[in-house]
């Protein structure tokens, strides 16, 4: 939201070079940055916190290498599929040029706007119809997060003793 008032405003002092249009300018470019980097790292931390809860320690570091991956790929890749719908959108204003050398241009359309409001409300969609599945993956029990592997090696090789061979260090449950 802050990214669009401040086109907005850009859009407002357009032409404008005095101080104070200059400073609202600036002003808007360092607080929107700031406050995305704010809201970044916080996000950044929130979804660490939540990996981290629910790595499997029978698999450890992959786990959360590979969960950390998806949600990059996630997060990446929305940029530049925008970026490139806003390309494809966009109606360039025809141009020419008058006695003079002076060069007068019409028309022409620009996609950022009305793009962002429709992404926005489809997240807005997103959030109010997915949200409370999110919110159930997100109260499960770290247990069902697990692969159980421990368990299946238990299960499926019959073998009780942890010294023998073909077993890992890891802990064994004895049968009763």
């Amino acid at each position: 939201i802050l990214d669009v008032i401040m086109l907005l405003a850009v859009r407002s002092l357009n032409g404008r070079t005095d101080l104070g249009s200059n400073m609202m300018f600036w002003s808007a470019v360092v607080g929107s940055t700031a406050l995305f980097s704010i809201v970044d790292s916080m996000q950044f931390n929130a979804q660490m916190v939540f990996f981290a809860h629910r790595v499997d320690p029978a698999i450890g570091g992959t786990y959360m290498t590979l969960l950390n991956t998806a949600a990059n790929l996630g997060s990446t890749w929305p940029a530049s599929v925008v970026m490139y719908m806003v390309g494809q959108l966009s109606v360039p204003p025809t141009c020419e040029t008058v006695e003079g050398g002076a060069e007068i241009c019409k028309g022409g359309r620009e996609s950022y706007f009305p793009l962002q409001l429709v992404l926005s409300i489809l997240g807005c969609l997103w959030v109010y119809l997915m949200g409370s599945k999110v919110q159930h993956l997100a109260e499960l029990p770290d247990d069902a997060w697990r692969t159980h592997l421990d368990e299946d090696d238990e299960e499926g090789s019959g073998n009780t003793d942890p010294n023998s061979e073909g077993q890992s260090n890891r802990k064994v449950k004895k049968a009763d």
